[in-house]
């Protein structure tokens, strides 16, 4: 189990890297992998002390990949053109911070969002309800339209080096 989730705990800040505009920042991209390892492991515990108590590891979810994608490509969050080139970007300079920064407190607080809505409609009983009319025909799809638009990033960063794709 752990083996299958470490590969979507890394695979998660390396895909939103570049859009954070830290391609050219490995330094902050390891930071990225372990506050979600550092996260992953707090609910982990959570949920196995507090929570159903059931032993499996609580990770990052690809769910909301797709829309920090989204959000992130917008005109208004597209990255400076300097921070393309490796040679213009200073990873100390508090220009570079802000830059990424102010990206990763946006994308934060539209998922803090979106998980209040997942909260609610759980709390409301309402995936009980529809449990009714929701059967594999309906999930399998679901789950493919969830990981085709993730396919371009993971085919980009996949073919810069094959054996760690592997």
């Amino acid at each position: 189990h752990f083996l299958t989730a470490l590969g979507g705990l890394v695979a998660v800040p390396l895909i939103l890297a570049k859009d954070l505009c830290l391609q050219h920042d490995p330094l902050t991209q390891s930071y990225l992998i372990s506050t979600i390892f550092f996260v992953s492991g707090l609910c982990t515990l959570l949920q196995v002390f507090l929570g159903v108590r059931l032993p499996i590891l609580q990770g990052g979810t690809f769910a909301f990949v797709a829309p920090s994608l989204a959000m992130l490509s917008l005109p208004a969050w597209k990255c400076p053109e300097w921070t393309f080139n490796a040679s213009l970007v200073n990873t100390s300079s508090p220009e570079f911070t802000e830059e990424w920064q102010k990206r990763i407190r946006e994308l934060q607080g539209a998922i803090m969002v979106a998980s209040c809505v997942q909260m609610l409609v759980g709390f409301s009983g309402l995936i009980g309800f529809l449990m009714r009319f929701i059967g594999p025909l309906t999930i399998a799809p679901t789950i493919s339209l969830v990981a085709l638009p993730l396919f371009d990033s993971a085919g980009s960063n996949a073919g810069v080096h094959w054996g760690i794709a592997a």
